[in-house]
Parts: structure tokens; C-alpha cells; sequence
């Protein structure tokens, strides 16, 4: 079940992103959380991950990532190199990640079978409530990430 909350400074807004959607089932969030460390556990153990990734690691983040571009940049710059840089920033890229992909990646990375098993487990059949005062609302969930 989600319980809309209001996003401070929002309270006169009109629009669904004024709301923090807060989920009432700790025990879904618990099962996120194991799956979570034991795919990092997989992915850390048999380093298949990249090691310039920053984002979603424990002791790195954005911050490490815009370091490293800016030493590249500084390092080309004293060359006198011509240098040209493009960023993206994917707003809700992880609301939008498709189930199905999620698990054909662990698949291609060799994902112990009972996680994987797991993981196709808890995307099944999701469905979210939302209960404002007497309103409720139910729709079947086949994407977002964990």
C-alpha cells in the first residue's frame, strides 16, 4: 500500500510530484534489501562490475564521478587539448527500468539461479494501492526498480 505524503514547501501544488509516496509494506522493503546485498554481493565477488561506476556503490557517488571528469578535463586543458563533454541526467530512470531487462541482465551475468529465481519471484504479480481519505486506487506494477 502507498500513503501519498506531501512534499514540504509543495502544499499548493496541483501535480502528482507534490507528493513523497511512502510504502506501508516493511516487509517488501526488507526482501528489496536482501535481494540488493546479495546481487552487489554476486556482482562485487565475481567483479563484473565497471570500475568507473560511482552511482548506487557503498563509499562512492556523484560527487567521485564529477571529480574524475573534472581531472580528465583539467589534464587534456594544460595539454591544450580540444575537449567536448555531454551529461544526461535521466529524471526517474529507475521508476522506468523494465522488469524483464533487469532480468535477462542477471541472467547474462551469471546470476546464481535461486536469486535469480527470487528476483523473477518478487516481480511478479505486483500490485500498488493507493489510499487517499476514502479513495483507493489499485493498478498492477510491471516495472521500477529495487
Amino acid at each position: 500500500m502507498i500513503l501519498p505524503i506531501v512534499k514540504p514547501g509543495k502544499e499548493g501544488l496541483n501535480e502528482a510530484g507534490k507528493y513523497r509516496p511512502v510504502s506501508l509494506i516493511n516487509i517488501g522493503e526488507i526482501l528489496e534489501n536482501l535481494l540488493i546485498d546479495k546481487i552487489n554481493h554476486h556482482l562485487h565477488s565475481k567483479r563484473l562490475l565497471n570500475e568507473s561506476q560511482c552511482g548506487f556503490l557503498p563509499q562512492k557517488s556523484t560527487v567521485d564521478a564529477s571529480m574524475a571528469v573534472k581531472g580528465f578535463a583539467e589534464t587534456h586543458l594544460l595539454q591544450r587539448n580540444v575537449l567536448i563533454m555531454t551529461s544526461l541526467d535521466v529524471k526517474g530512470a529507475f521508476d522506468a527500468a523494465l522488469w524483464p531487462a533487469i532480468l535477462n541482465k542477471l541472467r547474462n551475468l551469471h546470476c546464481p539461479r535461486k536469486l535469480y529465481n527470487l528476483s523473477m519471484s518478487y516481480f511478479s504479480d505486483r500490485v500498488a494501492i493507493l489510499c487517499v481519505n476514502t479513495y483507493r486506487k489499485e493498478r498492477k506494477v510491471t516495472k521500477g526498480c529495487l
